[in-house]
């Protein structure tokens, strides 16, 4: 048939998990919140890549 609910909810918990840094860096208005996009949409897809882009999105801007 088709994607029933738990399918559904199931991708939209692995895409918010995928963009949490994302998700973070525009929450907290960084500076650099598209280059985090960028970066995570690319790269957050291995876990080194998700976690420097996590490290990022956490450091404050001077």
């Amino acid at each position: 048939m088709g994607a029933g609910f738990p399918t559904i909810v199931g991708l939209l918990l692995a895409a918010t998990v995928y963009f949490f840094p994302s998700l973070l860096a525009w929450r907290s208005r960084h500076p650099w919140r598209q280059r985090i996009l960028v970066a995570n949409g690319l790269g957050g897809w291995t876990v080194i890549g998700w976690l420097i882009c996590l490290g990022i999105a956490l450091r404050r801007p001077r």
